[in-house]
């Protein structure tokens, strides 16, 4: 497959397990996935080569998700954001879509969600193209 054809993956989580088991999970010959274990080398990683999708967590040291989520914007960021948090609540569930973001995925979540979340990311990204 081209290089160019392949979809590009952001995990951002300061948590190197989760970072590694949701790469795990995505793994397909069509993705290409990298991992950032904070906001700063999100934000560097995604100015290097845009990505189509990213999977940010909401509690980082220094840099947190919503932070992060609004850099990116900020820069006119394409990447479908997908906040990922083990401290739900209705308000950031807001904020965070208010911000952009395609979706807010609660912890702990089954590995197959978000196998089908970055699927429907990808199809809403293509449809905006």
């Amino acid at each position: 497959m081209a290089e160019s054809s392949l979809k590009r993956i952001l995990v951002v989580d300061d948590e190197i397990n989760v970072c590694k088991s949701v790469r795990q999970a995505l793994q397909n010959p069509e993705y290409e996935i990298d991992l950032a274990l904070s906001g700063a080398d999100a934000l560097r990683l995604e100015g290097e080569k845009p990505f189509d999708v990213i999977l940010l967590d909401l509690m980082m040291p220094v840099a947190g998700g919503m932070d992060v989520l609004k850099a990116l914007r900020a820069r006119n960021s394409r990447a479908q954001i997908i906040i990922m948090t083990g401290y739900p609540s209705s308000r950031t569930s807001l904020q965070s879509m208010q911000l952009g973001a395609f979706d807010y995925l609660p912890k702990p979540f089954l590995l197959s969600e978000i196998r089908s979340l970055v699927a429907k990311a990808l199809a809403a990204g293509q449809a905006e193209k």
